[in-house]
């Protein structure tokens, strides 16, 4: 399973996965994904998702996984889009400069924040559709008083097969322009972190997250007390997973997902 295996995967009551990359290419579950959520449950495993994902709402995510085989439900998702509507709507915020796709926009809808291209809060995700136009008004914007948020800090998107650029590139497109730093809202953050502690039921000593990033999803393990695993099907090679130091050192690789169900 890899040389970096620190702790006893029986005590793990909880395991959280990040999605993109981890659990599905976006149109299929990675090999025998699906099998093994069941058995974790069947062993009275708890199982959540983590995601910085924004193509669609928790809602969405919930019944695209329910939909591939892996019966979800919204209330086992969080999402840097959730958490970032839950965040602005906490302080009162009516209206944003959203540049993402229907689940970041979904997201705040129901927290009745609306979108506006006079708001006085920009906020960024990935955007297939992102243009040289929404750059313009963001900065415009911020040169005028608004502040910058972002729901993540990746900087690569696995879909299909495909490396695509995430959400770092348009962020760093906005700083560089108008030399604000954003305020980070999805992974590694301690927003997202204060979320899936309040609505997860789980212990951070018990709990293991997989995820396929080291640069956030290790990073978010560590900052909220779990421990961390990577798969090697998604942005992280094992040279890379074996190299990693610091925060971004991962306590396992994980070859195949089917292997946990030898550990636990």
């Amino acid at each position: 399973m890899g040389e970096s295996i620190f702790f006893n995967y029986k005590n793990v009551k909880t395991f959280i996965f990040d999605l993109d990359g981890t659990v599905w290419n976006w149109n299929s579950l990675f090999p025998h994904m699906a099998e093994t959520i069941k058995q974790l449950k069947a062993r009275n495993r708890k199982v959540y998702y983590v995601s910085d994902n924004n193509i669609l709402s928790r809602s969405g995510l919930a019944d695209k996984l329910t939909q591939m085989g892996i019966p979800t439900n919204e209330k086992e998702i969080i999402t840097a889009p959730y958490a970032a509507a839950r965040y602005l709507g906490e302080k009162k915020v009516k209206s944003v400069y959203a540049i993402g796709e229907k689940g970041l926009i979904d997201e705040l809808s129901r927290f009745n924040i609306a979108i506006s291209e006079k708001s006085d809060i920009v906020l960024t995700s990935i955007d297939r559709s992102f243009t040289f136009w929404k750059l313009k008004t963001a900065c415009d914007l911020i040169r005028n008083g608004a502040k910058l948020y972002s729901t993540g800090s990746a900087a690569l998107w696995r879909v299909n097969g495909d490396i695509l650029p995430a959400e770092l590139p348009i962020q760093k497109a906005i700083e560089t322009v108008t030399g604000q730093t954003a305020t980070l809202l999805g992974k590694p953050s301690d927003y997202l972190k204060k979320i899936v502690l309040e609505e997860f039921f789980l212990f951070p000593e018990d709990t293991l997250f997989i995820g396929d990033d080291i640069k956030t999803d290790v990073p978010f393990a560590q900052k909220c007390g779990f421990r961390s695993a990577i798969v090697l099907h998604g942005l992280t090679t094992q040279k890379m997973a074996l190299e990693a130091q610091g925060e971004e050192r991962p306590d396992a690789i994980i070859q195949n997902i089917r292997e946990l169900m030898n550990l636990i």
